[in-house]
């Protein structure tokens, strides 16, 4: 009898070590996927915010614009794509009455370099302006809170601009189109005192937006010839080159002037 029960406590110690390495495979197994779910999250996030390029403090490391520099504009627009500027050459550039910085996309993703700039661009002396880019899949009035969050904390001189296109809102009927705009426009006018100013293009303004929001600020996009907007309303901002070359930027820039009549005043916040 005493010899059975040995071999039994032998099995059952046999059979509890088994069942310890199989406990602690299955633990290792389960944190190599989550590790595996992290990285793959993190770098869809990445490519989600256009690449891995926006945390690295010397891109681009050389200048990769060409020929003459730009000259009869008023303004610049910028983003993570011109990655990093060197402001100390910027500053002294006159022709810059405002900088649009874009802070947000749709309801979740903000530019990695908004703050950054922000903060650069008024250490530099500029009047400055954060835009948002409307996208389709969340409400205008979500849109709007996440680009209160993300831009509160950070001081703007001038009104917000909502940019509206065809990469944002593709599939989406004028009707649907024009409701989650009006809605973006609406919470941010109810949170500023004033009406954002509207940015797309000539030809998306005339097929989507006209005339229902002929009365706000238009910011439009028309490389080719000055815009002509159906009915009533003028441009008051001509974004007329994507492809600009300005001192102190080593990636191209999009590049604006006023409307005539039109100057930095009449867009103050």
């Amino acid at each position: 009898m005493a010899k059975k029960r040995r071999r039994r406590r032998k099995k059952n110690t046999w059979w509890h070590i088994r069942r310890v390495k199989w406990s602690l495979w299955r633990v290792i197994m389960t944190i190599v996927i989550v590790l595996t779910l992290v990285f793959f999250v993190y770098r869809h996030c990445q490519s989600t915010n256009g690449g891995t390029f926006e945390n690295d403090s010397s891109w681009p490391t050389k200048d990769l614009t060409s020929g003459p520099f730009s000259k009869g504009y008023d303004g610049i627009d910028i983003s993570r794509h011109q990655g990093r500027i060197h402001w100390d050459v910027l500053r002294h550039n006159t022709n810059i009455d405002f900088i649009f910085i874009k802070a947000t996309e749709g309801s979740t993703i903000s530019d990695p370099m908004y703050r950054n700039n922000v903060g650069k661009a008024h250490e530099a002396g500029f009047l400055v302006g954060a835009y948002h880019f409307l996208h389709k899949g969340s409400s205008g009035k979500e849109q709007f809170e996440h680009f209160r969050r993300v831009t509160k904390g950070s001081p703007l001189d001038l009104l917000p601009v909502v940019d509206v296109e065809d990469d944002g809102m593709r599939g989406k009927s004028r009707e649907e189109i024009q409701t989650i705009l009006r809605d973006f426009l609406v919470a941010a006018k109810a949170h500023y005192g004033k009406s954002p100013i509207i940015y797309c293009s000539e030809k998306y303004y005339n097929q989507y937006l006209s005339p229902e929001f002929d009365g706000y600020y238009l910011f439009i996009a028309s490389y080719s010839h000055e815009p002509v907007l159906q009915g009533k309303p003028r441009y008051d901002i001509w974004q007329f080159s994507e492809r600009g070359r300005v001192r102190g930027i080593w990636n191209w820039v999009d590049i604006n002037r006023f409307a005539p009549g039109r100057s930095v005043k009449d867009i103050r916040l």
